[in-house]
């Protein structure tokens, strides 16, 4: 049996103010003061900071020198950045996990339970249900992965990503065909196949940050702000192609 390191008082208090954030609780640009969220939640000021502090860390707010701390206010282009790290390191650390876990059940099994949690999910009215259902199942198909650091990164991104999601209506929207956008991954992990898994997953990440930047624009021009949804005006999306690696004993003279 694992023994299950309790949330600390400031892990508790991030995850809650994180909680209200996503569900729109704090919309963007709103100011969290620290006085006041300290007697709401009947902590100390220091706690809520250092919680904050860890919020800022993870891009959910932003810290203005002189005025306060504010939820952060995402735009197209932090849209298509989040998106396109997704798109980056989430392929490979699928596909790290189900090269470390082909053989394991206890793997399949938590993808394939993930997945019937996400199609019971999508028949519910419930958009926050949707949300942990969907970053749930993500979270299974790479959580195996055995790279800590890559880990590290894809929490982060994927707070922000059920931000961007929630914020958009895209799974009140598109709800009905998220169980076939999911599909092909848990089908790559059945078959075995990391080609074809790190193939799917980069896919899906795309069209769906495609998708938010078309209506991250649409907002921003509704506030009066100039967007494009074109998100080569940023970059490229993430390749397919891996650098070819060089084993140490190929290095050179100059290289050693």
């Amino acid at each position: 049996m694992v023994l299950q390191r309790p949330d600390t008082l400031t892990e508790a208090i991030s995850k809650h103010i994180r909680d209200a954030i996503v569900r729109g609780d704090y919309p963007p640009g709103a100011r969290l003061p620290e006085v006041a969220l300290a007697a709401e939640l009947n902590t100390s000021r220091g706690t809520v900071r250092e919680a904050l502090r860890t919020l800022a860390d993870g891009g959910l707010i932003e810290v203005i020198p002189h005025r306060g701390v504010f939820v952060s206010q995402l735009s197209v282009r932090d849209t298509w950045e989040i998106t396109s790290m997704r798109a980056l390191l989430e392929p490979y650390a699928a596909r790290l996990a189900l090269e470390a876990s082909a053989a394991d059940r206890v793997y399949h099994d938590e993808v394939r339970e993930a997945f019937e949690r996400l199609r019971a999910a999508t028949a519910t009215d419930d958009p926050l249900a949707v949300a942990d259902a969907d970053v749930a199942f993500h979270r299974s198909v790479f959580a195996r992965c055995g790279h800590q650091m890559l880990l590290g990164e894809l929490a982060k991104l994927q707070v922000m990503s059920r931000r961007l999601v929630l914020t958009n209506q895209l799974f009140a929207a598109d709800a009905p065909t998220l169980v076939g956008q999911h599909a092909p991954i848990a089908a790559a992990i059945a078959d075995h196949d990391p080609d074809r898994l790190e193939t799917e997953v980069r896919a899906h990440v795309i069209e769906a940050g495609e998708l938010l930047l078309s209506r991250m624009a649409a907002i921003e021009r509704g506030a009066g702000r100039r967007a494009d949804p074109d998100a080569t005006r940023f970059g490229s999306w993430p390749a397919a192609a891996t650098p070819g690696i060089r084993r140490p004993d190929a290095l050179t003279g100059a290289d050693r």
